[in-house]
């Protein structure tokens, strides 16, 4: 080969050489200093992990600081996705041990895409022979991690299920409206109840911890920690108590209607309690029954769980003491006669034409009171009117006063509007019927016939009122005439024990009622419990004066529903108390009972011992 020509290839070779060299510096340059933030991060994403240490619940107490709902540690089950090879061989692995299918391990993921650094929870609160057959094919399990994470606890079980809620993991529209405020997709958050309306409180900060981990995705050390900022304490209104004995005296009224022997009742199966401090509006007890267990919630409730609380026709899951509508009976006739006294069309002098049991609306119209087996009530003034609740002199003043004048007295008293508790959600407004009313909801048949205002009299027809209502009236009728906001929460504290939030009692309304109607009708109440009253025999031997008013509403084709409503001690009330039993028959025996356990436990009236 020619020297010129050989000279002419090295030079070519090395120009190859050189613009190879040229392109891997290029790219190094590109890799190590134009990228190499970018390429490092990647680098540090795929040892270190961040593990977010779940905050333990804020605690609720009642009144006392008797536990009501805390946290408790157990054992969850969690995926690290990025960096799992094989994604689909882990998932059929874990499905089968956790009883998920893969469908549903995959929803979780894909839930959490925004989060994938993060542990994607699969199962909470896992049995000890889940947590040891993962442990037995971890090398199987690449990504998967146990550790120990708070979980709610509700140690009284079943006990104010519907005040303090139940917990679930929030949903995409809540999401939307609660990201700013740091929740994010898979979190576990209140869905009613307290746990609800104070779940910002309650549910603290989350901690971290960051990790080295393998290429298994499994931790190795740890290498930065921030510790958790546990949750704020909610303390209640609430008298554990009080609740307890409230609900089983319910329960248990119940069952002896459904077992009586010579008078059952088959379908007394659902019922509702609520108790009021006459003079701050707080709520003492509220209950609802039947009931539902919160803990089924507390690591995501089973399909199985959750469509047998949905399928139960006695819907477990709605509280009656807030959300239930219901005709109150003659519970409603301290209404009728306070609208008879203040419109001037009856005074506490009156003596009312005899009642025989039959009243007489026109030749073809006659209507019945409940005493028509006994012969009828006989003459009666309005005190004993109430302390009998005689049908006949309240159709008359029904007559008299028509439905327009009831109605706003109803309205003086809180009838057909919120209360005001804020502390829970669900509660409904009612309905005080009126003649515009009626004109509007039955355009075909507008007119307000004179029957109707008989039967509202005694709180029958188109009345629709929750318990919280009737209890709140009642409390209205104890305090002289003041309406306060009922509520549930006296305090929240904060992990250092700093109030940063306080219930104060507040007046909404005082009813236009003077003070001479009201001493007529709490004397009527009083009538009520002592010797000829309906509730007579449910407080023989009481040791002081209770007002009350029992209360049984007709149903055609059902069995009748019972009320009780009272306040006690008469002459200086403390607590007010309205008792509903669905189906329950008279008042005064399946009612009033509740009341009475519920008053002994209030005032701590105990049995004496035998022989004493």
């Amino acid at each position: 080969m020619e020297p010129r020509e050989l000279e002419k290839r090295v030079k070519i070779s090395l120009a190859l050489v050189a613009l190879v060299f040229l392109a891997l510096f290029s790219r190094l340059f590109e890799l190590q200093v134009v990228h190499g933030q970018r390429y490092d991060d990647l680098s540090s994403n795929n040892r270190l992990r961040i593990l977010p240490i779940s905050a333990p619940r804020g605690e609720i107490r009642d009144r006392d600081g008797q536990v009501l709902a805390e946290t408790r540690p157990a054992f969850a089950v969690s995926l690290m996705h990025m960096g799992v090879t094989d994604l689909d061989r882990t998932i059929d692995s874990l499905s089968g041990i956790l009883g998920m299918t893969p469908e549903e391990i995959r929803k979780r993921i894909e839930a959490q895409r925004d989060r994938l650094y993060e542990p994607i929870l699969l199962k909470s609160d896992i049995p000890p022979e889940m947590h040891t057959m993962i442990e037995e094919r971890r090398l199987d399990l690449p990504g998967v991690v146990v550790e120990v994470r708070p979980i709610r606890y509700y140690p009284q079980g079943k006990l104010a299920a519907h005040v303090l809620g139940y917990l679930g993991e929030i949903d995409q529209a809540s999401l939307l409206a609660l990201e700013a405020k740091g929740y994010h997709a898979g979190d576990i958050v209140g869905k009613s109840g307290i746990e609800a309306t104070f779940d910002e409180y309650l549910r603290g900060s989350d901690g971290g911890r960051q990790v080295e981990v393998d290429s298994r995705g499994r931790p190795k050390r740890v290498m930065g920690r921030i510790e958790p900022q546990p949750g704020s304490t909610v303390l209640l209104t609430l008298d554990a108590g009080l609740q307890r004995v409230a609900e089983d005296a319910l329960r248990k009224s119940m069952e002896s209607l459904r077992t009586n022997k010579y008078d059952p009742y088959p379908n007394a199966r659902a019922g509702a309690v609520v108790a009021l401090d006459p003079s701050t509006g707080e709520i003492l007890a509220l209950a609802s029954e039947p009931a539902y267990d919160p803990n089924l919630f507390a690591s995501r409730i089973s399909a199985a769980d959750w469509q047998a609380l949905q399928g139960d026709p006695l819907q477990p899951m709605l509280d009656r003491a807030v959300s239930g509508l219901y005709q109150p009976g003659s519970a409603f006739k301290m209404v009728t006669a306070i609208a008879g006294l203040e419109t001037g069309h009856t005074t506490g002098r009156e003596v009312f034409p005899p009642c025989t049991g039959l009243y007489h609306v026109t030749a073809r119209d006659v209507k019945r009171c409940w005493a028509l087996k006994y012969g009828g009530h006989g003459a009666l003034n309005l005190v004993n009117a109430i302390g009998q609740s005689c049908n006949s002199v309240f159709y008359e003043l029904g007559r008299r006063v028509g439905i327009d004048d009831m109605a706003r007295y109803a309205r003086e008293l809180g009838f057909g509007q919120l209360t005001g508790l804020e502390d829970i959600g669900g509660e409904k407004a009612g309905l005080v019927p009126t003649t515009d009313w009626k004109r509007r909801a039955f355009p075909r048949d507008p007119q307000w016939w004179l029957s109707e205002s008989l039967d509202a009299a005694i709180g029958q027809g188109f009345h629709q009122y929750t318990p919280i209502q009737v209890a709140n009236y009642v409390a209205t009728l104890a305090n002289g005439g003041a309406r306060y906001r009922p509520f549930l929460v006296r305090q929240v504290l904060d992990a250092g024990g700093r109030a940063v939030y306080t219930g104060t009692p507040s007046v909404t309304g005082r009813a236009a009622i003077s003070p001479a109607t009201l001493d007529i009708v709490r004397s009527g109440m009083i009538a009520v419990t002592s010797p000829g009253g309906t509730a007579a025999a449910a407080f023989s031997g009481f040791p002081f004066k209770v007002a009350g008013k029992t209360g049984t509403v007709e149903f055609p084709g059902k069995d009748n529903h019972s009320w009780f409503v009272c306040y006690a001690p008469a002459d200086d009330p403390r607590i007010a108390i309205a008792i509903l039993i669905e189906e329950g028959g008279s008042g005064s025996l399946a009612a009033a009972p509740v009341a009475r356990a519920m008053l002994g436990e209030f005032f701590d009236l105990l049995p004496a011992p035998a022989g004493d």
